[in-house]
């Protein structure tokens, strides 16, 4: 199930809100192991939404370059030893996705979003059975 040409997640359009419905046939209790190498998350920055909230409310014009610096996408690296490329998603359906380095450690990158972490494992693993009917 981890079939790195098959299974590759290089990045995911989330809808957290969709409903999705497994594969046919797809056993629910599997933990799956998904390499998906660079893994990039956007951040958003508060400070930078306040000073444009701020300026509008001020009557003063607000920019499409002061908009964009409000988000950032950013590579997540492994906690413990900084790695970008060796990353795996690591759950089962209706769970939320867990990220695995290749030095061991697990974390759940997206403590505060356990929707789209749950939307994130169920994609992958939709997109891995797409890839390999035979899983």
């Amino acid at each position: 199930m981890t079939d790195e040409v098959t299974a590759r997640i290089r990045a995911l359009d989330v809808d957290p809100l969709a409903p999705l419905d497994p594969p046919a046939g797809l056993d629910l209790s599997t933990t799956w192991h998904i390499p998906a190498g660079p893994v990039t998350q956007t951040v958003h920055d508060r400070t930078e939404n306040e000073i444009n909230a701020a300026r509008m409310n001020a009557g003063l014009l607000v920019t499409v370059e002061d908009i964009a610096r409000e988000t950032t996408v950013v590579t997540v690296a492994c906690p413990a030893c900084g790695d970008t490329d060796r990353l795996a998603l690591v759950g089962s359906w209706g769970s939320p996705a867990d990220l695995s380095c290749g030095c061991g450690y697990l974390w759940r990158p997206y403590p505060d979003s356990p929707r789209w972490g749950i939307r994130v494992m169920m994609d992958a693993i939709t997109k891995a059975v797409e890839n390999r009917p035979d899983l």
